[in-house]
Order: C-alpha cells, then sequence, then structure tokens
C-alpha cells in the first residue's frame, strides 16, 4: 500500500499573501498644508496681493482724474513669465540635485557601517571585549556625523554606548567624527595585531575610509550653497515680473459696467480682480524658489525637507547592536548588550509604515 499522502499542488506563481495595496492619493497630497512651503510664503503672497490692490487703485484714480491710462500690452510679459519658469525649474533641480546626493551619501555611510559590524564579528580578533568595543563605536560614528553637521552639542546616544567618560572626550574635540574615526583605526591596528587576518583588517580599513570620504562629500554640501548671485537675481526677476504684470491685467479684466464711484471717481469692479489673480500667480513662483533654497542644507532641521537623519543613525544602531547580540564571542565572555530605549516619537519614525498608510508621492 502507497503510504504516501497526497497534498494539494499549489502553482509557483500563486502568491503566498495578499500584495499589500498602495493608497496614493491626489487629494491629501494637494490639501496638505503642514510640510509644504505654503506656511512660508504666505505673507510675502499677502504682501504681492497689496502691492497689486495699491497699482490697480493708483491705476483707477489716473484714469478718472488725470485720463491717464497705466496699462501695458499682456504680450510684452509673455515672453518674460517663460524665462522666469525655466529659471525656477533649474533653481529647483539646482537644490534637488544637492537633497538627493546628500542622501546617497548616507546610504553609504548606512552600508559602510552595516560592513564594519559585520567584519568585525565574522573576521575580528577572539577577544569579546575588543568587537564589543569596536561595534559599539562604529555605531557611534553616524550620531557623531550627524551632531556635527547639524552643530548639535546633544551626545545622549553617545553616551549610551561608549559611556559618558568616552562621550566626553568626543565632546572636547575640535572635529569629533575625525577623533572617533581615529580611535576606530587605532582599534583595527589592535585587532590586527591580536590575530585579525590581514585581508579582514585591509577591508575593514577601506570601509572605515570610505565613511571619511562619505563626510566630507556631507560637509561640501553643508559649507557650500548655491551661488547667492543667482538666487537674489531670480528673486529680483519674480518682484519686478509680479509687479508689472497688474499693469498688463488692466486691460483684460476691464468690464464696461461700473460697480461703484467714490467722491466722483469711478470704480470698475472688473479690475479688482487682479489682486486675487496675482496672488494666485505668486504662490507657485514664491514656493518653487522658496523649496529651491529650503533644499540647499538637507542636514538643518529647521528646513522643510531635512533628511531623516535622527531615524537613519537609530537604524544603523539598532542594526550593529543585533549583529553584536549574535556574536558567539562577545556573549560568551559575558558583554550582555543594554537595552536601547528610544522615544515613542523616534519609534514611530523607524518603524515601517501600517496598511493603512496614505501616500502622496
Amino acid at each position: 500500500m502507497d503510504s504516501s499522502v497526497n497534498l494539494p499542488e499549489t502553482s509557483e506563481t500563486e502568491p503566498l499573501e495578499e500584495p499589500r495595496a498602495l493608497n496614493y492619493s491626489f487629494w491629501v497630497g494637494a490639501l496638505t498644508v503642514r510640510g509644504s512651503a505654503l506656511p512660508r510664503v504666505f505673507l510675502d503672497i499677502i504682501k504681492f496681493g497689496v502691492i497689486a490692490f495699491v497699482i490697480v487703485l493708483m491705476a483707477t484714480l489716473a484714469k478718472s482724474k488725470f485720463e491717464v491710462v497705466l496699462s501695458i500690452p499682456f504680450s510684452v510679459l509673455s515672453a518674460a513669465g517663460a524665462v522666469l519658469g525655466l529659471l525656477l525649474v533649474l533653481r529647483t533641480n539646482a537644490g534637488y540635485d544637492r537633497w538627493w546626493e546628500a542622501r546617497k551619501l548616507w546610504g553609504g555611510i548606512v552600508n559602510q557601517s552595516r560592513n564594519l559590524g559585520v567584519i568585525a564579528s565574522s573576521y575580528g580578533p577572539p577577544s569579546g571585549e575588543w568587537r564589543n568595543q569596536f561595534i559599539r563605536w562604529t555605531a557611534v560614528m553616524p550620531h557623531v556625523i550627524r551632531c556635527s553637521l547639524r552643530e548639535d552639542p546633544s551626545l545622549t546616544e553617545i553616551s549610551r554606548l561608549v559611556g559618558r567618560a568616552n562621550a566626553k572626550r568626543v565632546s572636547e574635540a575640535s572635529h569629533m567624527p575625525t577623533f572617533v574615526a581615529t580611535i576606530m583605526a587605532q582599534m583595527l591596528s589592535e585587532g590586527r595585531r591580536e590575530g585579525m587576518s590581514r585581508y579582514a583588517f585591509l577591508q575593514a580599513e577601506q570601509q572605515r575610509s570610505m565613511l571619511i570620504d562619505y563626510l566630507g562629500g556631507c560637509e561640501r554640501i553643508r559649507k557650500t550653497p548655491l551661488a547667492r548671485a543667482s538666487a537674489i537675481q531670480v528673486r529680483q526677476f519674480i518682484f519686478m515680473f509680479l509687479v508689472a504684470l497688474p499693469f498688463a491685467l488692466m486691460g483684460e479684466f476691464t468690464d464696461a459696467a461700473t460697480s461703484f464711484s467714490i467722491a466722483g471717481v469711478d470704480f470698475n469692479h472688473g479690475i479688482y480682480l487682479i489682486p486675487l489673480f496675482i496672488m494666485l500667480l505668486a504662490l507657485p513662483m514664491l514656493s518653487l524658489d522658496r523649496i529651491g533654497m529650503e533644499l540647499q542644507n538637507p542636514f538643518d532641521t529647521r528646513r522643510i525637507d531635512h533628511l531623516p537623519l535622527d531615524a537613519i543613525c537609530h537604524t544603523i544602531e539598532r542594526n550593529l547592536m543585533e549583529v553584536l547580540k549574535n556574536d558567539s564571542v562577545a556573549t560568551e565572555e559575558g558583554f550582555v548588550l543594554e537595552t536601547i530605549q528610544l522615544d515613542p516619537e523616534m519609534a514611530e519614525l523607524i518603524k515601517k509604515g501600517n496598511v493603512g498608510d496614505t501616500l502622496i508621492s
């Protein structure tokens, strides 16, 4: 008798579970104010609306009292508008290139930190103390880079990883990342003397030096903003365009019917829609200009779309602590890991999104 059990056949292409649905919403993105440039340019938009109202009022008075028409052909500003749009796109792209380059540099910091942890745990000398300390200093490096780029004096994470005494030594250094990198280099040299293979030593040293390269790239972005003359010129162009535009719209919004008159001056209700039109046009122009400026320094927390360096650093730390936890040499010698306690907000930043998340981009 055949004792084999007949199992139901399943197709190799059949998915094991239902794929997660992506809830992209146009309206969430269109109606979201928090995280947009609108709050930062709102007052400037109102100011341009006031300027346009004053220009319309002056043009109305000039026409009623002195029969002088303050108007220019709309076609005059058509070419200027196209040039201005091109300049704004170039400015925004320049800022985004810096933002994306910074993110790629931090991606390299993530990868090299993990590589260093794996090399130390797999090929390091048979010393639990050495592996424990080296992996912890490797986890310190991203935090130090973040604090250096943001000029943040808080070293809470460093104290938790390597102790208060070492954190004080780091804080007293003129350049904290270089100080930590030097400690890591000295520990690699010590590990080589204690039995680390030459190949593993060279690989680890290469990963360590690449961290310095990525740090240099981040510092270059932070300390070298976009050309100031270019930003000034674009903003002057925006100002001249939005101030001249009401004169070009006087003929477009003219209505034959007079709405009201004050002191013998006829006020046409149609042309008083010009300030509203100017404000609607100022919104995308000023927003694009502001976004180009905000993206220049992706490390500053005061910027709209600053990089989530806190979440990135804590992710690296958790990955390295997991490597250390699984290191049999370190655990055999009694180097028990401390529990990493994160505040609820930080835990929310680094955890995966829920099924109900609604994405706008």
